[in-house]
């Protein structure tokens, strides 16, 4: 009976056996180490709790078809194997599930499974950002699909001599447009330093008083 429930135990993910108590499968996934640039494989492991009140109707009839027996005679011979290993537990027996481990009776009366080594089947792997330089993959620029490569070269073949002259144009045209004003200003006026300066006068205004002496 030890082996078929082991059996059952390693293919599912949780079984149940009552007055004994409850295995659960949990995977842990791969984990990426980045300091150390490896990648730790994914592990699975089983945990057990020391108390149930139920046994699993999957594995009843997994022994049901292993054996080729009734559904309800592998239910009874399943109740009679946990009140037997309950009372193995109490005495201080161990009921070996290879290759699982070995249910024992803890000092406290709780139920525990003593787990054995695990075997690692895959071992940690090196893992090292790889960066391509030149890859070439497609992008969308608007509604007009294009690849990275073209976009790459619209940007940076702009020659660097006109990239460099930008600013001496619009410097030109702003002087252009200041010695304009100033001819347009010095033909109205002669040049003096007077002309240069406000032309406009500002009268100040003379506010009325708001009290009387008395």
């Amino acid at each position: 009976m030890e082996e078929l429930i082991t059996s059952f135990i390693i293919q599912s993910k949780e079984c149940k056996l009552r007055d004994i108590g409850k295995f659960r499968l949990a995977n842990t996934p791969a984990d990426l180490d980045i300091a150390n640039k490896k990648i730790s494989p994914s592990s699975v492991e089983y945990l057990f709790s020391g108390r149930e009140e139920k046994i699993s109707d999957e594995l009843v009839k997994y022994i049901s078809d292993k054996r080729n027996i009734p559904f309800p005679q592998a239910l009874d011979d399943l109740k009679k194997w946990c009140a037997e290993t309950k009372i193995k537990l109490k005495n201080g027996e161990e009921i070996k599930l290879e290759p699982l481990g070995s249910l024992k009776k803890g000092i406290l009366g709780n139920t525990f499974i003593q787990s054995q080594k695990q075997i690692d089947f895959f071992e940690p792997v090196l893992a090292q950002r790889v960066i391509h330089q030149n890859s070439e993959h497609a992008v969308l620029v608007g509604d007009r699909e294009t690849t990275s490569s073209a976009m790459n070269q619209y940007f940076h073949e702009v020659p660097a001599e006109t990239k460099n002259n930008t600013w001496k144009i619009v410097a030109a045209i702003l002087l252009a447009i200041a010695l304009f004003l100033l001819f347009l200003h010095f033909n109205k006026n002669s040049f003096s330093l007077s002309t240069i300066g406000n032309q406009h006068k500002v009268i100040p205004y003379n506010q009325p008083n708001t009290y009387t002496n008395q």
